[in-house]
């Protein structure tokens, strides 16, 4: 039988070259499909494990707003975020890690800030020589420079995991600068200052009557901002360049409370716990009329979606693939039995019984089947190679909007550059 179906597959060469053709597409198919499909899955398990999901503790402004009585600033209407509150929802299944924030507006003597604008920087100078008037008693937020945040790990802000801030002197902030009076400021700061890793400075905040909180801070770091999004009408302590990370107690003491915070971010082991993580916390006694917990897995979702819409892609394909290459296999199977029917009848007109006669059409199909599934174990992989890159560039074909400081244009260049101008200008009358 065996023998049978080896002179069948050599006299028939040119069907069996065919069929093995068919067979070896259809296979390879099939294996860039799974390959496509098991290599999105796991890039999806190793995102949710490396990337989690952030879930923020703020304020819920909508409620508060309502409550507000008419003429009543928003600062009277805010409860105090406190530590304690903080940490009964840290201590819930599902967080990895947590950071808590204290931001609060200072300004300092010993350095000047990155001027936004000269009308800024005047407007500040000014303001800062008139407290004397008792119409201009009160500082407001926006009279200082400087923007003082907190962190209990700064490695875990976004702008530094994201790389839009990227370390280029010293260390960033963690766990074990708690207590101490270290600090890490912008490069651009610290070259308007003259300022290098293990430099003091100091901040004061002052209060309604005229007293001074002051902390000498130490620079442990130099970070180089990469890409930002920056509004017009910024500014000094808005803006990014004058922003000083400091140790969470040291922003909580400029800020006159070590028991209060700004915000609180958990980080959740894995972005699809993230209902059941909101489910926990709101069975705590906390006053969720007035707080709200704010999921944040914008950048999960971007980073899923192409592999999600790879993995719908390949499952279809595999679908299809098999359907029709089912349909394709049972039609020239039944169209080469058809030829041999004459055949057949002299076989079983020598005595073969129909058991071996269907054992030799299976023998032939199974051999060339074998032999176009071994060769496409490595083909397959090389087409699987071909088509995902294919669908990976069209996905992330889309146009990223970003502001990247090393291409703004220098205010020097640009002055040239309207110099130049104008002496073109000139040229052009006086040759007219």
């Amino acid at each position: 039988m065996i023998k049978n179906a080896l002179l069948s597959l050599r006299k028939n060469w040119g069907k069996t070259l065919l069929l093995f053709v068919i067979m070896a597409m259809i296979a390879n198919l099939v294996m860039a499909g799974l390959s496509i499909k098991n290599a999105t899955s796991k890039s999806m398990q190793q995102v949710r494990e490396s990337m989690g999901s952030e879930v923020t503790l703020s304020y819920n402004m909508q409620n508060l707003m309502k409550d507000r009585e008419k003429g009543e600033s928003m600062e009277d209407t805010l409860p105090d975020m406190t530590i304690k509150i903080a940490d009964s929802i840290k201590n819930l299944d599902y967080v990895a890690s947590y950071n808590y924030t204290q931001t609060v507006s200072v300004d300092s003597s010993d350095i000047e800030p990155v001027a936004m604008s000269e009308q800024t920087d005047e407007s500040s100078n000014n303001q800062k020589f008139s407290h004397g008037d008792n119409t201009n008693s009160h500082r407001q937020m926006d009279d200082n420079d400087f923007s003082v945040s907190g962190n209990t790990n700064m490695a875990l802000l976004s702008a530094f995991s994201n790389e839009s801030y990227v370390l280029s002197s010293g260390r960033l902030l963690s766990e074990d600068d708690e207590g101490t009076k270290n600090c890490v400021i912008s490069s651009t700061l610290a070259e308007d200052n003259d300022l290098e890793v293990g430099d003091t400075f100091r901040v004061y905040v002052e209060d309604d009557d005229g007293n001074k909180t002051k902390v000498k801070l130490k620079i442990v770091g130099i970070y180089e901002i990469e890409s930002i999004n920056m509004m017009g009408g910024m500014s000094n302590r808005q803006s990014p360049y004058n922003t000083i990370y400091t140790s969470l107690t040291t922003a909580q003491t400029l800020n006159g409370s070590t028991k209060t915070i700004s915000s609180a971010t958990y980080y959740l082991d894995d972005p699809e716990n993230q209902e059941a993580f909101t489910e926990l916390a709101n069975d705590l006694d906390i006053d969720w009329d007035s707080f709200t917990l704010q999921t944040n897995d914008r950048q999960y979702q971007m980073s899923v979606s192409s592999l999600e819409n790879m993995e719908k892609f390949s499952t279809i394909f595999l679908w299809v693939v098999v359907i029709a290459g089912s349909c394709i296999l049972a039609l020239i199977l039944i169209l080469t039995l058809r030829s041999r029917f004459y055949e057949f009848g002299v076989l079983l007109s020598l005595g073969q019984s129909k058991l071996k006669i269907i054992g030799q059409q299976l023998i032939e199909v199974g051999l060339v089947a074998l032999i176009a599934f071994t060769l496409s174990l490595g083909t397959g992989k090389m087409a699987a190679n071909v088509m995902s890159h294919m669908l990976a560039s069209s996905q992330n074909s889309g146009p990223a909007i970003t502001m990247n400081m090393n291409d703004m244009p220098d205010q020097n260049d640009s002055e040239d550059s309207s110099e130049n101008d104008e002496k073109s200008t000139s040229e052009q009358k006086e040759t007219k």
